[in-house]
């Protein structure tokens, strides 16, 4: 794989991630509150893997590293968001449903 397209592949994981963790939120806020239901086990285990790495002092690439520090932080939550698309596809249809 070139540079280029490396390149042009975490760029499209960063839009997607800055993209889609709103929905994220929300549709954790919404579990949180009781209004959706349709928050899975396997959902929860993944997104509390993924905060658990992210609040952990022990990185793979140390945060303190300027300009890299923080890249496997995004890889993981762009994998986060890859491996909850449908729940999210999911969830974004129930929020239209309900305007």
């Amino acid at each position: 794989m070139r540079m280029p397209t490396r390149l042009w592949m975490m760029l499209r994981m960063i839009g997607r991630l800055w993209y889609d963790l709103p929905l994220l939120i929300r549709l954790l806020l919404a579990w949180k509150q009781g209004r959706y239901p349709g928050f899975s086990a396997r959902t929860l285990v993944i997104v509390a893997g993924a905060l658990l790495y992210l609040l952990s002092p022990v990185d793979l690439v140390p945060d303190f590293i300027p300009g890299v520090g923080v890249i496997d932080d995004l890889a993981v939550l762009a994998l986060l968001l890859q491996s909850l698309a449908q729940d999210l596809a999911a969830f974004r249809a129930w929020e239209q449903n309900r305007r």
